[in-house]
């Protein structure tokens, strides 16, 4: 009699452990996709709070303090909201070589703060001028 022939291929117990070799690629493959994606959207996150922000500071810095101390403004579902404090009192304005204007100027301290959808978004500081005209020359 002769002796069974080897058979040539993969037996059942080569095939599981080549299985699970793959498979713990594979999980190591889908961490590393999914907190690759999860770093992604934080990073669009913070680009358009970013831009929000940016918009935000460019629309305050056309406010007038002294004459609208606070407010909101709202363009789509973006509100922007601000409170102005004095930092001091007003005082007349000059010229830049010291010449007195007809204007009063204050430096004001604004808290400004940036939400979409009703979720706050940002809130930052920032330091304006204000001013009212008077009239009249005034000296200090």
């Amino acid at each position: 009699m002769a002796s069974p022939k080897p058979q040539a291929g993969f037996t059942l117990l080569e095939a599981i452990v080549a299985l699970v070799i793959f498979s713990m690629g594979a999980i190591a493959l889908y961490s590393w996709l999914s907190t690759n994606v999860i770093a992604l959207g934080r990073i669009q996150e913070n680009r358009e709070a970013l831009m929000l922000s940016q918009s935000a500071l460019d629309m305050v810095r056309r406010i007038n303090p002294m004459e609208t101390p606070s407010g909101e403004r709202r363009v789509g579902d973006v509100l922007i909201t601000w409170t102005a404090k004095p930092i001091e009192a007003p005082k007349a304005a000059v010229t830049q070589v010291g010449l007195p204007t007809i204007f009063q100027a204050a430096l004001f301290d604004l808290d400004v703060a940036v939400s979409k959808a009703g979720r706050e978004i940002n809130r930052f500081h920032v330091r304006q001028v204000g001013y009212r005209q008077t009239g009249r020359l005034e000296e200090d």
